[in-house]
């Protein structure tokens, strides 16, 4: 019979796989502790699992282990699963079964936090990798990217407090290590009096390289296209992420380097 060495009384280990009997549970109970729940001796629910076993004609081998005592001795005991321990508990007393019941409670808890410990880690890296990607390709400001992370530590419950509340975003070759003011191209053009609409000065900024066409789909699987501002670009401007949607990001221009920018792109 193969036999294995358990630490304690209830590991924390995915139950066994029967060959008549479905992975039932996740966590085990060991004899040890049953007998400690029910007051029983060891020896005596020993007797009740093998004749449990025998006449459910189990193999053993598939939940028998062995204990170490305080004199060192390897002794036999078994470790059920959720299945076996209530077949077991059918043969004892009402205060008995009451007592291994609400320990169960307390295991099935234990893994159900466990489980939903490491889908929130799953969930956090696949978020932060996400974060990276559309850092990398849409090359968003130092304060967007603070607010991505506030947002993506609210969505999984974890404390944002250790995160800068404020960003510092300038151009690349800046000085002074203060956030450099800006606007939308719409009330740039307005403020600096520039003969173009809009779309017109966007077209232009495309052109000279300073801006780039980017696309998503939308909810309806539609292609849907956006600004972004380019490397190039950086030294003029910033992507901000964009109110109206998050997968989208939202050009502002530096105020005090657009009548430069305007006159690079021909509409000063």
């Amino acid at each position: 019979m193969h036999q294995h060495t358990e630490s304690s009384n209830t590991p924390n280990s995915v139950a066994t796989r029967f060959s008549n009997s479905e992975n039932v549970s996740h966590t085990t109970m060991s004899s040890r502790e049953i007998a400690k729940l029910t007051g029983k001796a060891h020896k005596h629910v020993l007797s009740d699992v093998r004749s449990m076993l025998k006449e459910l004609e189990f193999d053993w081998a598939d939940c028998s282990a062995q204990y170490q005592d305080s004199t060192g001795r390897s002794l036999p005991c078994f470790n059920l699963n959720r299945e076996l321990t209530d077949t077991l508990l059918t043969g004892y007393s009402a205060k008995m079964r009451l007592a291994v019941i609400r320990r169960w409670h307390e295991l099935e808890k234990q893994q159900g936090a466990r489980e939903q410990s490491i889908l929130n880690g799953t969930k956090v890296v696949g978020e932060l990798a996400i974060l990276e990607c559309f850092t990398r390709l849409l090359k968003p400001a130092p304060s967007s990217q603070v607010m991505m992370l506030n947002q993506i530590a609210a969505n999984n419950g974890l404390d944002a407090k250790f995160l800068p509340g404020y960003a510092v975003d300038a151009a690349p070759d800046a000085v002074g290590g203060s956030s450099m003011p800006t606007k939308a191209v719409t009330a740039l053009i307005k403020d600096n009096a520039i003969s173009s609409t809009a779309p017109g000065f966007n077209r232009a900024l495309a052109a000279h390289g300073f801006l780039k066409t980017m696309q998503r789909k939308n909810s309806k699987q539609e292609t849907v296209e956006f600004w972004s501002v380019t490397e190039k670009g950086l030294a003029y401007g910033k992507n901000l992420t964009s109110p109206q949607c998050p997968r989208e990001t939202q050009p502002h221009w530096y105020v005090d380097r657009f009548p430069e920018l305007a006159k690079l792109v021909g509409k000063a």
